[in-house]
């Protein structure tokens, strides 16, 4: 009847709870498949096209970079693997704290900015937060990329950019060197209002640079804008010097007079004005409260104490009961001394001062006269930067353990945004979602649900043995069938070496002496994922 009825109902119930758990299970394993594919094409995405200059750190790239073989230097550099969810990803470590580096490879056929886009982008991670860090990079001009090998602090650079972190400093510089044509001095100009450094969350940001040839430029962190501007006018100090200037001969005459108003001389104090008197007086119409006890002091000792049993007062002295608030205090207004209390006076007036009035002898804000700037010139196209040859990082950290990826230099937007998504994204998105524990939660959640299902299993094989078991047949196929999807694309794929395209090969006019290529391949080695280049201090 209505109890047999009733049954059924509820192995139906619980067939489809079943059902449900096994799809879910069935999906979370699907999508960690697709997410363990994704991951595993970041480490050998390539950018599409317009690459000037790429540098993903995969094999060979080692032979590309030197390291500078100043003493100062004594940093050491590591080939960082798998310092990501990537499996067989590789990157740039700097892995020595408290210590400088430095270290640069060439860009092949230098860098001409003309009439194109320049895009500059690379990806960062500080695996132990930043304190006291740089996290920038340079792009070297002509001149300081001929012997990299010699790349320290004074090494002319055309662009710095990247995130900073270190006393008052924080944020991301962009820095543009630009040559007066007349003076022939170098000056750093400044990108103002840059965004801050996001580096101690510990997971890997993108930053980019876009420079245009309309003299916009644009940062882009994790491939959000955080600071539009031109090149003409959002720099400091401006590209362009004012045509004239403050005449650095020209002195304030000795009888100048800049002071435009004066104490007034005819003026004098009042004759009731008395500068003694006190800026607070005692309340004179104040009143002692009811019941408040003079001679009682605010505090006592504690009547209730006793010396400990083993004091000694011959090695330990007098001993003496704790200090506690005045019980008697407390249901009276006040104990000790009364003092009414004090109030502002209505005769104080403070010190006084004669009145201001027009100085007759002002002549006005002395300025020094203007003359033409004899180093004026300008420049209405500063897109056209001075010529590059090489990237290179030279930096100080505290923290260490900060990791370069995927270093981008394009002619096209496009191009390096479309990279980003195949790379950084996906890689950022996986970190986040560890960070924040979502597949735990998942898992979580499926362990609560299978739990809950056995429970009701245990129940109906009470009432039901012969569904109870149905039901485990069904399930023996569909957990066969769950082993065989999950499981069956698990195994770590077989990788290709794959060998980055060489767009950062030596320039010809950089090439060194037989005898010395000869050295330098002896010189290098890596051991222990430590970068050991020919030259550099070990």
């Amino acid at each position: 009847g209505a109890r047999k009825q009733a049954t059924i109902v509820l192995t139906m119930n619980k067939i489809v709870l079943f059902g449900a758990v096994l799809a879910l299970v069935l999906l979370v394993c699907h999508a960690q498949d697709e997410e363990a594919a994704k991951l595993a094409a970041v480490a050998s995405a390539q950018p599409a096209s317009e690459v000037i200059f790429f540098e993903p750190f995969r094999e060979g790239w080692i032979s590309r970079w030197k390291n500078s073989s100043d003493s100062k230097y004594d940093g050491v550099w590591y080939d960082a693997e798998d310092y990501t969810l990537t499996p067989g990803d590789h990157g740039l470590k700097m892995g020595s704290a408290g210590r400088l580096h430095a270290i640069a490879a060439p860009i092949e056929g230098g860098l001409r900015v003309a009439d194109k886009t320049l895009v500059v982008q690379y990806e960062v991670k500080a695996l132990n937060g930043v304190g006291c860090d740089g996290s920038y990079l340079k792009l070297l001009q002509e001149d300081a990329g001929r012997d990299l090998a010699k790349f320290d602090n004074d090494a002319r650079y055309t662009i710095m950019f990247g995130p900073d972190r270190c006393g008052s400093t924080d944020k991301v510089h962009f820095i543009l060197q630009h040559q007066n044509p007349v003076s022939k001095k170098w000056e750093e100009k400044h990108a103002t209002s840059t965004p801050g450094n996001i580096l101690n969350d510990r997971l890997t940001h993108l930053y980019t640079l876009v420079i245009r040839p309309d003299n916009s430029f644009e940062i882009l962190v994790d491939l959000e804008s955080r600071k539009s501007g031109s090149l003409l006018k959002d720099l400091d100090p401006p590209i362009n010097p004012e045509k004239e200037i403050d005449d650095p001969e020209d002195k304030k005459p000795a009888d100048w007079v800049d002071e435009a108003e004066i104490d007034d001389p005819d003026a004098t104090k009042p004759a009731d004005w008395d500068e003694d008197a006190p800026e607070f007086i005692e309340d004179e119409d104040a009143e002692k409260p009811s019941g408040w006890l003079d001679d009682e002091p605010m505090t006592v000792n504690d009547p209730s104490a006793k010396a400990p049993s083993d004091w000694d007062e011959e090695e330990d002295g007098e001993w003496e009961a704790p200090i506690i608030a005045n019980p008697k205090c407390k249901s009276a207004p006040g104990c000790g001394q009364w003092k009414p209390p004090t109030i502002r006076n209505p005769a104080y007036k403070g010190k006084w001062y004669p009145p201001k009035v027009p100085n007759p002898k002002y002549k006005g804000e002395w300025k020094p006269r203007r003359i033409e700037n004899k180093d004026w010139f300008e420049d209405l196209e500063p897109h056209k930067m001075f010529p590059m040859s090489a990237v290179g990082f030279e930096l100080l950290t505290v923290s260490g353990d900060i990791v370069f990826d995927n270093l981008l230099i394009s002619s096209s937007e496009d191009t390096a945004k479309n990279f980003a998504r195949e790379t950084w994204k996906i890689r950022y998105e996986a970190e986040v979602a560890k960070q924040r524990g979502a597949s735990g939660t998942i898992m979580e959640s499926i362990t609560a649900a299978a739990t809950g299902l056995k429970d009701g299993i245990m129940d109906l094989y009470d009432e039901q043995p012969l569904v109870v078991l149905s039901l485990a047949v069904v399930f023996a196929v569909v957990l066969v069938t769950f082993i065989f999807v999950c499981l069956a694309g698990e195994g770590k794929p077989e990788t290709p070496i794959i060998t980055a395209k060489k767009t950062d090969a030596p320039q010809p006019d950089d090439a060194a002496p037989e005898t010395d290529e000869q050295e330098t391949k002896e010189g290098e080695e890596e051991v222990d994922g430590e970068i050991t280049t020919a030259g550099a201090r070990q």
